[in-house]
């Protein structure tokens, strides 16, 4: 048992994706354990105690119905996967996050107990925003073009028509 401890303990660690186990109320956060990859997608210092990282307290949210949504459905499904939010990290900038984790049904006061694995898409997120954004440009110089056709073949049946 204590080999096992030991190598849950280690891979807590080691994993590249942030952990968090921790809890979410109505009006605040508290954190039980949190692995350095979870310091370091929120911009913390790797020596900042564990129970001064907390995601989910609510001025970590970029959108502030956002948090309310994410407890909403823990409270309803127990669960979530893959679930995109936008938090900020310690310095005050934008993070894409994606929250895959599970939680104990709510205390009487509604505050969850969770436990999560929280990875960093905000590159993932940038290059599917560029990637948009390139396919709205290309859908509008074609439709320029097929404009650009038209016109001129009106001009040249407007100019047979006068030759």
């Amino acid at each position: 048992m204590e080999r096992r401890a030991a190598a849950f303990a280690r891979l807590f660690e080691a994993v590249h994706e942030g952990v968090y186990i921790g809890a979410i109320g109505p009006d605040d956060s508290s954190t039980t354990a949190a692995n350095p990859h979870l310091k370091l997608i929120f911009g913390f210092a790797s020596e900042t105690p564990e129970r001064d990282i907390r995601p989910f307290d609510r001025e970590r949210f970029v959108d502030p119905q956002a948090r309310a949504a994410l407890i909403d459905r823990l409270s309803t499904d127990g669960a979530v996967a893959d679930y995109l939010l936008r938090l900020r990290r310690a310095d005050g900038a934008a993070v894409w996050v994606e929250v895959t984790g599970r939680a104990d049904p709510p205390s009487p006061d509604g505050t969850l107990r969770i436990e999560a694995l929280i990875r960093d898409v905000s590159e993932r997120k940038k290059l599917d925003d560029e990637t948009r954004d390139i396919y709205h440009q290309l859908l509008q110089a074609e439709k320029m073009a097929a404009l650009g056709q038209t016109v001129s073949g009106v001009a040249h049946e407007l100019n047979n028509s006068l030759a």
